[in-house]
């Protein structure tokens, strides 16, 4: 019984002991980003480029602004690569009628 109590003790202390796991990929940067402003609250637009080689675009604007049918409208597009260096992108657009996609295999 103190054997095992002396074991279950020591390999407590070697998993406490043990450093955290660390993942040597490395992080994604942005390395390009762009934004413009200048109409809000009324509409937006920005883009940014990752070093993986994702990007991301999106513009909204709100239609029939100052009406009871006032409705924020936005669009846009996401491109990524898989595991496979495939690339792909998913084109979005948002607005009164819900959210819809289209997702392609590009190259």
């Amino acid at each position: 019984m103190l054997l095992a109590l002396v074991c279950g003790a020591s390999l407590l202390l070697q998993v406490i002991a043990a450093g955290p796991f660390v993942n040597n990929q490395n992080k994604v940067q942005v390395v390009r980003y762009d934004l413009d402003t200048d109409n809000l609250p009324n509409s937006y637009k920005f883009h940014y480029d990752a070093s993986d080689g994702s990007s991301r675009t999106e513009e909204g604007a709100i239609q029939n602004l100052g009406t009871n049918d006032a409705a924020l409208d936005v669009h846009g597009a996401v491109r990524w690569y898989n595991s496979k260096g495939q690339l792909y992108e998913m084109i979005y657009k948002a607005g009164k009628r819900g959210y819809r996609t289209i997702i392609k295999k590009v190259s």
